[in-house]
């Protein structure tokens, strides 16, 4: 069983905020056919594949499991080795009422 790591970057309105470091198994790139295109994203290349699941599981804090597509496999296979300071994020709120 082998692995890729790649890096992702997260950016902010087009500005470079910070990196993360992912690392898949090859299991999780395999799964990608043109059948799983069809019922899953858009995906085609393996950087796609790992900006996709490093995305949804820094962003939105979820699990490879809890991805469409990949549900059948193991936490493990999708692991991040460094995470992202996005505390360089801003937002600011006012009442428009």
């Amino acid at each position: 069983m082998g692995t890729r790591i790649f890096e992702v970057d997260f950016d902010v309105y087009g500005e470079y905020v910070d990196t993360a470091i992912i690392q898949l198994d090859d299991k999780v790139i395999e799964a990608v056919t043109d059948e799983w295109r069809s019922n899953f994203y858009n995906l085609h290349t393996p950087e796609e594949i790992a900006q996709h699941i490093a995305y949804n599981i820094v962003i939105h804090k979820w699990k490879l499991s809890d991805l469409d597509g990949w549900a059948d496999m193991p936490d493990e296979y999708a692991k991040i080795m460094e995470w992202p300071d996005l505390n360089q994020w801003e937002t600011t709120a006012k009442e428009l009422v």
